[in-house]
C-alpha cells in the first residue's frame, strides 16, 4: 500500500495530482495534504478506478489537490480502512521544480557531448563499407548510455518509426529557449543561455555532418562499446530492409545493395529536423559558434531542396508516408521564420494539407492519423511531433482560415488520444497505442508492442509520452475549447509525473533525482552507468504479456541487458525539456 507522488514536486499554478496503489478492500474515504510540521492545508476525496490491465500491480483511486497552490514541503496523509497511509514528501513550487528539471536535463546534454579519444577519431573519419572518403564530424552527442555513436535517426528499415535523434535536440534546444522568453520569467536567463550554448553545438555538428549531395550523413558508427576506441569509428549506413542493431550481420544483408543513399539522411530519417535546427540556429546567433547566420540559413535552404527534391531516393521504400510530412512541416515552418520567404510558407500549407488527408475522423470532433495505406500512425518516442508541427505552423500562417484549420486538426488528434487513453481504468493518464497487429487487427493497448516492422526493437517510452506531453502543451496554450484545455493540462502533467516517479515502481526515471532509479546493467555488468539528469527508456508491457507490465531492474532469468529499461538515449531527455519549456511558468 502506497501513496505515489512526483517525487520532485509540483508547479503551485499547475495540476496537482496522486494516486493510491493499494488493495480493493482498503476503501479509502478522505486525504489531506499536511505541510511540513503537521498543518492540514487541504482535504479531499480519493476516485476510485480499479485495477488497470493485466498490470497485477493493484487497485487503484486518484487523489486530486490541484486547487491547493500554496508552496513549501507536504506530504499526504489517506485514511484507509486498513489505517493511515502517508506518502513520501514533496515539494510545491512556483516554477522551481520546472527550472531544476530543465537544468539538470541540460547538463545531461553537456556531459553526453562527444569529447576526449571518441572526439580525436571523429575529426577524420572513414565511411563504413565502399563509400570512399573521409569526413570531420566531430561534435554531437553519445546517443545513449550504452551507444557511443551518434545519430539523427534509425529504425529506417521499418518504414514508419524513424525516431527524431541528435538532429531534433539541436533544433528543440533553440525553441525551448523561445518558449522560456515567452514565459517573462526573468529567474530563465542563464538557462536561455545555456540552451541556446547547446543548441549551437548542434548546429555546429549537423554543419559538418553535411553530404556532398546536400543533405545530411545520417550516423557515426561503433564498434561494440567496450572494444578500442581507434580505428573503431565511422560514417555509417542503414540497412533498407533489414537491420543490423542486434547482430553484427543482418540477416538479409547479402539480399541489399549499399550505396551512398544508405549513408544518407531522407526527411524522415533525420533531414526534415535537420533542417529545422540549422534554420533555428540562424535566427538565435550565440556566440562561439564555428559558423555565421548566413551559413546557417543557407545550408538548411539547400538540404531543404535537395531533400524535397530527391526524397524517394533515401527512404528505404521509395515513398513518402507521414513522418516525411511532419518533419517536412516543421523545416518549411523554419525556414519560413528565418528567411521571411512567402515560398517556405506556401509549401508548408500545402504540407499540412498532406497531413490533413491522412487524418481518419471519427464522431466529427476527434480523429487519429494515418502513416501510410491506412496504418495507424504510431510511435514510441514522436507520438506527440505531428500535432507540435501543426501547432508550430499555425503561429506563422498569416491566413487566419488555415490557421484556425491546423489547430483544429491538432484539436481532433489531441481529443482522440484523450479517449483512447480514458476510456479504460487508467489512474495514471499514460496514453494507449491505437495499432494494427502483424495480422492486420486493430488493437488498443498500453506500451509499444512487441511485434512490429522494427521487431525484436520495443522499449519503454519516456520520449513518446513527453511528446505527448509538449504537445498538449503546445495546444492548450492556443485552444479556445475550455474542456479540452483542462483535460489538456491534466494529461500534460501526468506524463511529466509519471517520468518523475508517479507510477506502479515508485521510480524516478531521471538519475540522480527522487528515488528508486534504475541502472542499466550489460551482460550481468553495470559498465555504462547512468548520467545525472539522463532519462532512462522507462516501463514496457510484459515480455510475455502485451496487457501486462515490466520494469527489469536487475539481473536474472531470461534479461542479461535491461537496456529496454534502463538505457538512457538522447530522445528522452530532448522531449522532457521541450514538454517543461513549453509550460512557460
Amino acid at each position: 500500500m502506497e501513496v505515489l507522488v512526483n517525487h520532485l514536486g509540483y508547479d503551485a499554478g499547475g495540476r496537482k495530482t496522486a494516486v493510491y496503489q493499494g488493495k480493493r478492500e482498503d476503501r479509502p474515504v478522505h486525504f489531506c495534504v499536511r505541510r511540513e510540521g503537521g498543518e492540514t492545508v487541504f482535504v479531499g476525496v480519493p476516485a476510485e478506478c480499479g485495477e488497470v490491465a493485466q498490470w497485477n500491480t493493484g487497485y487503484y483511486w486518484t487523489l486530486d489537490f490541484s486547487d491547493w497552490k500554496g508552496e513549501g514541503v507536504f506530504c499526504i496523509c489517506l485514511e484507509t480502512s486498513s489505517g493511515t497511509v502517508v506518502s513520501e514528501s514533496f515539494e510545491i513550487r512556483q516554477s522551481l521544480i520546472t527550472m531544476r528539471l530543465i537544468n539538470a536535463a541540460c547538463y545531461y546534454f553537456k556531459a553526453q557531448r562527444s569529447s576526449g579519444e571518441w572526439l580525436h577519431e571523429d575529426r577524420s573519419l572513414s565511411f563504413d563499407g565502399e563509400r570512399a572518403g573521409r569526413v570531420d564530424a566531430h561534435g554531437g552527442w553519445y546517443d545513449a548510455t550504452g551507444d557511443y555513436g551518434i545519430h539523427l535517426s534509425h529504425l529506417s528499415h521499418g518504414t514508419v518509426h524513424n525516431p527524431q535523434q541528435a538532429s531534433f535536440s539541436a533544433y528543440t534546444f533553440f525553441k525551448a529557449a523561445e518558449e522560456l522568453a515567452e514565459s517573462g520569467n526573468e529567474q530563465y536567463t542563464m538557462l536561455k543561455r545555456r540552451m541556446l550554448d547547446e543548441g549551437s553545438f548542434g548546429a555546429d555538428f549537423l554543419m559538418r555532418l553535411r553530404a556532398p549531395s546536400g543533405g545530411f550523413f545520417r550516423s557515426i558508427s561503433r564498434a561494440n562499446a567496450l572494444a578500442h576506441v581507434r580505428g573503431n569509428r565511422k560514417i555509417g549506413f542503414e540497412y533498407h530492409g533489414s537491420s543490423s542493431q542486434f547482430s553484427e550481420k543482418a540477416a538479409t544483408a547479402d539480399e541489399e545493395v549499399v550505396n551512398d543513399t544508405n549513408y544518407e539522411v531522407s526527411l524522415r530519417s533525420g533531414g526534415g529536423t535537420a533542417i529545422a535546427a540549422l534554420a533555428a540556429a540562424s535566427r538565435h546567433y550565440y556566440p562561439g559558434t564555428d559558423y555565421t547566420r548566413d551559413e546557417y540559413l543557407l545550408a538548411a535552404k539547400d538540404a531543404w531542396h535537395y531533400l524535397y527534391e530527391n526524397n524517394e531516393r533515401y527512404t528505404n521504400d521509395g515513398a513518402w508516408n507521414l513522418i516525411d510530412e511532419y518533419c517536412s512541416l516543421l523545416a518549411l515552418t523554419e525556414l519560413f521564420r528565418a528567411s521571411e520567404e512567402y515560398e517556405y510558407l506556401m509549401e508548408a500549407g500545402a504540407m499540412a494539407e498532406r497531413i490533413y488527408k491522412r487524418m481518419v475522423m471519427e464522431e466529427g470532433q476527434k480523429a487519429y492519423l494515418t502513416v501510410k495505406d491506412g496504418e495507424p500512425y504510431y510511435h514510441a518516442a514522436d507520438e506527440g511531433l505531428p500535432v507540435m508541427a501543426l501547432i508550430e505552423y499555425a503561429a506563422v500562417e498569416m491566413d487566419e482560415e488555415k490557421s484556425n484549420d491546423a489547430i483544429k486538426m491538432a484539436e481532433m488528434l489531441m481529443r482522440h488520444m484523450l479517449f483512447v487513453s480514458t476510456s479504460v481504468s487508467n489512474p495514471f493518464g499514460y496514453p494507449r497505442f491505437l495499432y494494427k497487429d502483424e495480422k492486420g487487427i486493430e488493437r488498443i493497448q498500453f506500451f509499444f508492442p512487441h511485434h512490429t516492422a522494427v521487431e525484436p526493437w520495443w522499449q519503454g517510452e519516456n520520449a513518446r509520452i513527453a511528446s505527448l506531453s509538449a504537445a498538449a502543451r503546445a495546444l492548450l496554450a492556443v485552444t479556445r475549447d475550455m474542456e479540452l484545455k483542462d483535460a489538456l493540462e491534466l494529461f500534460a502533467d501526468q506524463q511529466i509525473n509519471w517520468i518523475m516517479g508517479l507510477n506502479p515502481f515508485d521510480s524516478c526515471m531521471m538519475e540522480g533525482y527522487g528515488r528508486n532509479n534504475i541502472q542499466y546493467f550489460f551482460n550481468d555488468r553495470y559498465d555504462f552507468m547512468n548520467c545525472p539528469g539522463g532519462i532512462c527508456n522507462g516501463i514496457t508491457s510484459a515480455e510475455d504479456n502485451e496487457e501486462g507490465i515490466a520494469f527489469i531492474r536487475e539481473p536474472g532469468g531470461s534479461v542479461k541487458d535491461n537496456w529496454r529499461w534502463a538505457e538512457q538515449w538522447i530522445p528522452h531527455v530532448t522531449w522532457f525539456i521541450l514538454a517543461e519549456a513549453y509550460k512557460r511558468i
